[in-house]
């Protein structure tokens, strides 16, 4: 008999349900409303790659590398505005909620996406996010990124697209049935 197999378990997500007609991410066609951002990040690899992401959706970046240097930005009489903060939430300094109510307190419909490996410190002392704030938790990848950001700027992803309501479709709880077997099939697997 051989020895059991200590490597863990990949992670395989099930993208493609049965049924499902799209293969792959939804489609985003340009944007033609162009929206200013402010990208803020202590860690500059992953500030670079937030920029580099959402600069492939036609927005206007302004981006610092720390909470403080970005009130600064946003405090310069000729700062242009904010229509979307990025920003890490567990930064030196200002962190990323303070940061966000200080972007508000000037430029009021400003909205929120909290970039975060900390998600349960995202809820700290609140019941839920405010109005107009959303996260996104590391890692994320490119699809992931550019849609939480159209999904809180625009309220979807691309214009006339809506993703089907399957609350109440037999077919899409019998997928997470059988999702939820197949995990605990393979977590016997690698215990045997």
């Amino acid at each position: 008999m051989p020895a059991p197999e200590t490597s863990s378990l990949p992670n395989v997500p099930l993208i493609h349900r049965p049924g499902d007609q799209a293969v792959g991410a939804i489609q985003r066609p340009p944007l033609a409303d162009r929206k200013r951002l402010l990208i803020v990040d202590d860690e500059l690899p992953i500030l670079k790659l937030i920029t580099r992401i959402l600069a492939t959706d036609n927005y206007e970046i302004t981006f610092a590398q720390s909470g403080d240097a970005a009130a600064e930005l946003v405090a310069a009489p000729d700062f242009p505005g904010v229509d979307l903060l990025v920003t890490d939430l567990m930064m030196p300094g200002m962190n990323g909620r303070q940061l966000a109510t200080f972007v508000r307190q000037k430029y009021p419909g400003a909205r929120v996406l909290y970039v975060t490996g900390f998600a349960d410190n995202l809820f700290q002392d609140l019941q839920e996010l405010g109005a107009g704030e959303s996260f996104i938790e590391k890692p994320f990848g490119t699809d992931g990124l550019l849609e939480a950001t159209r999904l809180l700027m625009f309220g979807q992803i691309a214009e006339g697209q809506q993703q089907p309501d399957r609350r109440e479709d037999k077919e899409e709880w019998a997928d997470d049935r059988l999702r939820a077997k197949i995990v605990r099939l393979l977590r016997r697997l690698r215990m045997a």
